[in-house]
């Protein structure tokens, strides 16, 4: 697909896939790691402050993150509903419900905390969804979020990168509706009232040793317009790496916190 595929394009397809594929992300990225142990889960539940009572969990999709959060009355977020049931299904004291970002169903000055995980590239249009996170957080609340970056650089010792999947898959120039990879980022949070007050990156790396784990490590990935051909094509590329020997696939995410 050409780059800039449009926005509306992007909802439909991420509707579709989550629904379709419930829970794939955390099934992917709860064994990356980073030098110190932590899974993406973890480094984002991590910048949350300890005395927050009620967090916000925008784009929760399955909810790994609530698991965490176990001092805080959660309510999850998402249009998937999908991602919802498996949410449900895996229990857990949170309030789960089906609302999209640009419209929170949440009270003013109701979290002490907002958290999204792997999301804020796909919530269009940005500037209205971080007035909304705003609207809710209480004076002082913090926002924290992960994003994938679209890297195309080996990982450490040339393993492979989030971006050199999606060279495989067709993706490489096919960017998100939110560039969230590039200079004006930090401008984004002022305009909506917000402080930005962190900005780091951080490398994730898991060991794909079967092949049935290297096909859904491919299909976890977006893919909008690609042919299920190409992606074929880019499982059986990697799971005939992994019969020769373990893979390790690294994961660029960048990790923002901000405040009201």
């Amino acid at each position: 697909m050409p780059e800039g595929l449009r926005a509306d394009d992007w909802a439909k397809y991420v509707a579709g896939y989550h629904d379709a594929n419930p829970g794939i992300t955390e099934d992917v990225l709860v064994d990356a790691r980073d030098d110190e142990g932590r899974s993406p889960y973890d480094w984002l539940v991590e910048a949350v402050p300890s005395a927050a009572s009620t967090v916000l969990d925008l784009a929760c999709g399955s909810a790994p993150l609530a698991r965490l959060l176990t001092a805080a009355r959660v309510i999850g977020i998402d249009q998937s509903a999908g991602e919802l049931a498996r949410a449900r299904a895996g229990g857990g004291r949170r309030l789960l419900v089906r609302a999209k970002a640009v419209a929170l169903p949440i009270a003013d000055e109701w979290a002490d905390a907002v958290v999204v995980s792997m999301a804020l590239m796909l919530l269009c249009p940005l500037g209205t969804v971080l007035a909304e996170i705003r609207r809710l957080l209480r004076p002082g609340g913090t926002v924290v979020a992960t994003l994938p970056i679209r890297a195309t650089s080996p990982g450490p010792e040339g393993t492979p990168t989030f971006g050199r999947i999606l060279t495989a898959l067709g993706q490489s120039a096919n960017n998100y509706p939110e560039r969230l990879d590039d200079a004006t980022l930090a401008d984004r949070f002022p305009a909506a009232g917000l402080t930005l007050a962190a900005d780091e990156t951080k490398l994730f790396s898991r060991t794909v040793a079967d092949p049935a784990d290297a096909g859904q490590i491919i299909r976890s990935f977006y893919a909008p317009g690609v042919g299920p051909d190409r992606v074929t094509a880019a499982v059986a590329q990697l799971q005939d790496e992994v019969r020769s020997a373990p893979v390790t696939i690294t994961y660029r995410i960048r990790r923002l916190v901000a405040r009201r």
